[in-house]
């Protein structure tokens, strides 16, 4: 009986190892097809917008059945609700490689503006995700798009990093005196003004001319006169060469 026993525990074992095999192909298989699906719906969503949206355009445009798509995703709020946040999370982790979080210093001034450069190249190298961003016209009050959980607490998280920037910002003596968290809302209404004005004109200007557009808004609105100027052009237009170059070095 023992030697019936053993004879059998190899094909047991191998049987086992076949099923662990093929359950791994099929989530991987499954990881890559959700994938693709995410990647077809950012795009299908950003063309048409979520009301004009629909699902068979969605399966069509990722080569997959519609069964396929329902099996992924329950409903297209469901997916385009995932779409954002995994975009959102993928912004959020690109802000936080930023060297100010790895040193543990105060934000400054310059500092603050070579975050928003990272921030805003992420937004601008993403076209689709922001014109997604774009279609929900909440980012200053962000309750207001009706939000899942995932998304609220992302929205929160990146609110309450501005805040903190802005906070050490005026503490250092280098932006104006205000309601940190008030700025900060402010601070994105701005850049959302100015990132719908680039993509209603078809995105013609280069990233960088949109960036440091921004920034310049942002230090006209923000920072203590004394230091604006010596941040800005001659006439205020724009960031002169030197703080430029500050930002490049953070």
């Amino acid at each position: 009986m023992s030697t019936s026993a053993n004879s059998k525990a190899p094909s047991g074992n191998a049987a086992n190892g076949r099923r662990r095999g093929a359950d791994s192909l099929r989530a991987a298989k499954d990881a890559l097809v959700r994938q693709h699906v995410m990647d077809a719906s950012e795009k299908v969503f950003a063309e048409h917008g979520f009301n004009q949206t629909k699902m068979q355009t969605i399966a069509k445009q990722a080569g997959v059945s519609l069964a396929t798509l329902y099996q992924f995703y329950s409903s297209k709020q469901a997916l385009y609700r995932a779409v954002l946040v995994a975009r959102d999370r993928e912004m959020m982790s690109a802000v936080l490689q930023h060297p100010v979080f790895q040193s543990g210093q105060p934000f400054t001034a310059i500092s603050l503006l070579s975050l928003m450069q990272g921030h805003l190249r992420f937004q601008l190298s993403h076209p689709d995700y922001l014109k997604l961003i774009l279609q929900e016209g909440h980012a200053w009050y962000h309750t207001a798009a009706q939000p899942t959980a995932d998304e609220q607490a992302l929205w929160e998280q990146g609110l309450k990093l501005m805040t903190t920037a802005l906070e050490h910002g005026m503490q250092a003596g280098e932006l104006i005196p205000a309601d940190p968290t008030d700025q900060a809302r402010l601070l994105m209404a701005i850049q959302q003004a100015r990132l719908a004005s680039w993509a209603a004109d078809g995105m013609q200007d280069d990233h960088e001319t949109v960036i440091t557009r921004i920034q310049a808004d942002f230090v006209r609105q923000f920072c203590r006169p004394a230091l604006a100027r010596t941040l800005l052009s001659e006439d205020g237009s724009t960031l002169c060469p030197q703080a430029l170059q500050k930002i490049q070095a953070e």
